[in-house]
């Protein structure tokens, strides 16, 4: 049977007020056992304007970029925050349960990753006295709606960012075997001027990609607007070396794009000198047959 589903708005990087468990932190009540958290990025882009829409929220608003999704069974109760970039984070979601998200979620997805290719990154949330946070785990005064949008924005960058740095690294590894070709011949073949070409369109659009939908130089609003969140922002950005990584991406893109612009410079150098020379050969034929035709006039 298919789990009791809503919609609530999570808004541009931020989700309302409101508590996500009943069983949030009361100096009563003993340690509640973490919560699972689990991130994995599914394709370039997901469509969450369908995606609302398939589930009979139309009279809801929700910002562009993000909405979450409730899930409410027998045993708990769990949330799956869906980022149009193509990440998604589930909180408190069973591995079966998870599977039968990933199946709903595919009519939405655009340039699906492969299962088994696709970044994940797994994260767990505690209650304690103070915020805590660790290489695996958080620990938080209360388990709250704006937590859980800090915590679920700062997963789906990291996913985010090891799918782009992957499709880097092929790049810069595609780039190297070009110039190693052109190195040793000293020419562009009709096929290494295409790939020259692809590279060039797969650069830019990994930067618009990285710095635009992303939003990795961007505050996330919860902890701009509130700022008891804002340590939890950057501590889990530091943790999962968000920015660091980007630099890293933009670096390599950078001295792809470098180079490549070097070389279209030389394609479009020697296509100009070949012009040149067929205007000099279309004059020098110009002035023969001129010639021929004075000769026979004389």
């Amino acid at each position: 049977p298919q789990p009791a589903v809503s919609i609530l708005r999570l808004g541009a990087r931020r989700i309302l007020p409101r508590r996500w468990s009943s069983t949030a932190a009361t100096t009563t009540q003993p340690p509640q056992p973490a919560v699972p958290v689990h991130a994995r990025y599914l394709a370039r882009t997901i469509d969450v304007s369908k995606f609302q829409e398939h589930f009979n929220m139309r009279t809801q608003t929700f910002e562009r970029d993000s909405v979450m999704l409730t899930i409410n069974t027998e045993e708990r109760r769990g949330h799956v925050v869906v980022f149009n970039y193509g990440a998604v984070v589930f909180v408190n979601v069973p591995q079966q349960l998870r599977d039968w998200c990933l199946d709903a979620f595919a009519p939405f997805c655009n340039d699906t990753i492969p299962d088994g290719f696709q970044p994940v990154e797994d994260y767990k949330m505690n209650e304690g006295e103070q915020v805590e946070i660790g290489f695996d785990s958080v620990k938080l005064p209360q388990l709250d709606g704006h937590n859980l949008a800090v915590i679920a924005t700062v997963l789906a960058q990291s996913v985010a960012l090891d799918h782009y740095a992957a499709k880097t690294d092929a790049m810069l590894e595609a780039f190297t075997r070009l110039n190693s070709s052109v190195e040793r011949t000293g020419v562009f073949s009709a096929l290494e001027k295409r790939s020259l070409f692809r590279l060039v369109a797969l650069n830019n659009t990994l930067f618009t990609d990285v710095i635009a939908k992303i939003g990795i130089l961007e505050r996330s609003n919860t902890a701009w607007k509130y700022l008891q969140y804002a340590d939890v922002w950057e501590g889990l950005q530091d943790e999962f070396e968000i920015r660091d990584r980007f630099w890293k991406i933009e670096f390599k893109l950078n001295l792809i794009q470098q180079n490549s612009k070097f070389f279209l410079e030389v394609l479009a150098t020697d296509k100009s000198n070949t012009l040149e020379w067929i205007i000099i050969a279309l004059i020098s034929i110009e002035i023969v047959v001129m010639g021929v035709e004075i000769a026979r006039g004389i």
